[in-house]
């Protein structure tokens, strides 16, 4: 540790074309080399300075030079911003930039959560000779996040994102004598008026977002315009191959890439290019939502004090893999996997993903055909199905199931997070099936699939599926989620419009998570076709999203009975663990 530490701003870094990117850094105050750890993002440089999985403050003080950088086109930095453009080639140019600096020992890492950590895979793929770790939290596998895998886009943060990226873009505009009054105005709108611009039809049409450098991003975000050309999925994820660095992965059991997370893990592991790269993977999971602020109060539940990232708790584990990685210092607290069981709330070690002891449980759905709500008869058992009638809801996607919680992003203008199930279980487009009360505690660690038998009156239609946790007092918990869009449920690259009436499995991935639920709780399965304003809607038409005004309602028939018997494989852990 170091007694003191400087802060220079804005320091000028030389891109290979010209451009100038500003960067703070954040170093101790004396004459030694240090090795560095660089921050690039578009949110403000100013305000990374705060975050629980890396403290730069701290890192700084453990003697690291922390370099923080407006990325291209952002705030201090030169050049255009292109919302989405690949960040690879500024990210190579400045950890070189870093490593010839005089405070610098030639080893730097890179850190940063979201987009930040985009940028650190995008750089890692690029192999800058210099850079020898990187640690990005909460990020996807590649060009798709995990909701948008199975064919659905996230609306809620889209429209989010893109309003809070305007504001530097439109200032800069303005720098340069042009009139963005109407946009600003706009942009404001959007923010103060969040639901009512979700509830825009057609989407493509929306009115907020039509000003130079945006308009096109945006419809272009709503589609999968991005997937042509590409011939292979495998095109799709980072090309795991090209990453020669060891990598620290940090995510929470509520952030949209929970799942992502462990697949770039075992990924990386398998294909990484370099011995230490296989070897230098690492996991850190708790129960907390997408973003940099790690809490022990997350949604409606407190996961206790062990369950805090605030305190250097996740700063600690992160500086320890640096100091591995960068200094060549190990130590025994950095595992292969670090992960949190909620419900328990204890923190626990594993050295691969699924954990080996896992004993898989296969839970059917059944009922009289009344699962309709909470209320009906809706039933999750070990029993297989015999001759059962189907359950059946009418999906309108001008009246979707509201999102209640989640894998969201919490910046938006509602909570994330666990919440009270209840109140959406009581609709009749929700279908429950839930366990009898559990004769002992139950821990599920792992990842989740549910293989669900349906037939859709339309061409295309959404199914929705969460795990949730019923407590003793009716207080209903969701644990896990996850999604499909039927026109991509044999493969994203290859959509096929579905023959209403046509019964299809679909297989729906819900990631993974750590919960133990409790003697006396009960595990429930809710099923339905929305989940809005999170995602966009599907309007049942077959077109192409964001062309309807209107939709059509649909039809849906969940089936579980001999020949297609819907089911949820769980991972539950022997109670000797515990």
């Amino acid at each position: 540790m170091v007694s003191s530490i400087r802060v220079d701003r804005n320091v000028p870094m030389r891109m290979r074309d010209g451009v100038v990117l500003r960067a703070d850094v954040y170093r101790p105050d004396d004459s030694e080399k240090h090795p560095a750890i660089v921050i690039r993002t578009p949110y403000n440089k100013a305000h990374s300075v705060f975050s629980d999985f890396l403290s730069p403050i701290e890192a700084a003080f453990a003697g690291y030079a922390v370099v923080i950088q407006d990325t291209r086109g952002r705030f201090a930095s030169e050049g255009e911003f292109v919302p989405g453009a690949p960040e690879g080639k500024d990210g190579y140019d400045t950890v070189e930039f870093v490593a010839a600096e005089p405070w610098c020992d030639g080893n730097v890492g890179m850190a940063g959560a979201s987009y930040l950590a985009r940028n650190q895979w995008q750089a890692a793929i690029e192999n800058p000779p210099h850079l020898k770790a990187i640690a990005p939290h909460v990020i996807g596998a590649g060009m798709l996040g995990e909701a948008e895998m199975a064919g659905i886009k996230e609306l809620e943060t889209t429209m989010s994102w893109f309003a809070n990226m305007a504001f530097d873009m439109l200032a800069k505009m303005a720098k340069q004598g042009k009139d963005v009054s109407k946009a600003v105005e706009n942009i404001r709108y959007v923010l103060n008026n969040f639901e009512e611009v979700c509830n825009f039809l057609p989407l493509k049409d929306i009115p907020y977002f039509k000003f130079e450098g945006m308009e096109q991003w945006l419809i272009r975000r709503l589609s999968y315009d991005n997937l042509k050309g590409i011939k292979s999925e495998e095109e799709i994820f980072w090309p795991y191959e090209k990453v020669k660095v060891p990598i620290m992965h940090s995510c929470g059991w509520y952030d949209m890439s929970v799942g992502h997370t462990f697949l770039n893990f075992l990924k990386m592991r398998e294909k990484g290019g370099s011995q230490i790269a296989r070897e230098g993977q690492h996991v850190l999971m708790g129960p907390w939502v997408h973003g940099a602020r790690l809490h022990n109060f997350i949604g409606a539940l407190n996961f206790g004090a062990y369950a805090s990232g605030v305190g250097a708790f996740a700063t600690e584990r992160h500086i320890q893999f640096f100091d591995k990685y960068l200094r060549g210092v190990d130590s025994p607290y950095l595992v292969p996997i670090r992960y949190f069981v909620m419900g328990l709330n204890r923190w626990r070690n594993a050295t691969t993903w699924p954990l080996p002891e896992t004993q898989w449980q296969r839970f059917y759905l059944h009922s009289r055909g009344h699962a309709n709500s909470a209320s009906g008869d809706g039933l999750l058992s070990r029993d297989e199905p015999g001759a059962e009638p189907p359950d059946i809801y009418v999906y309108n996607p001008h009246d979707p199931v509201p999102t209640r919680g989640g894998r969201l992003n919490p910046d938006l203008n509602q909570p994330a997070g666990p919440q009270d199930q209840s109140i959406i279980e009581r609709r009749h487009d929700v279908l429950c099936y839930t366990t009898p009360e559990l004769p002992e505690d139950m821990e599920i660690t792992g990842p989740l699939k549910l293989h669900l038998f349906a037939a859709t009156s339309a061409k295309d239609t959404d199914f929705f599926v969460k795990l949730v946790d019923v407590y003793p007092n009716g207080l209903a918990i969701n644990v896990a989620e996850g999604c499909i869009r039927a026109r991509f449920r044999k493969s994203i690259l290859k959509p096929e419009l579905v023959n209403p009436g046509e019964i299809n499995e679909y297989v729906i991935d819900l990631a993974s998570t750590s919960n133990l639920f409790r003697k006396g709780h009960r595990m429930r399965i809710d099923i339905t076709s929305s989940n809005f304003p999170r995602f966009e809607r599907n309007m049942n038409t077959g077109n192409a999203p964001g062309e309807d005004a209107r939709g059509i309602l649909a039809l849906q028939t969940i089936f579980h009975e001999s020949g297609y018997p819907s089911y949820i494989d769980l991972p539950v852990i022997p109670l000797a663990k515990q």
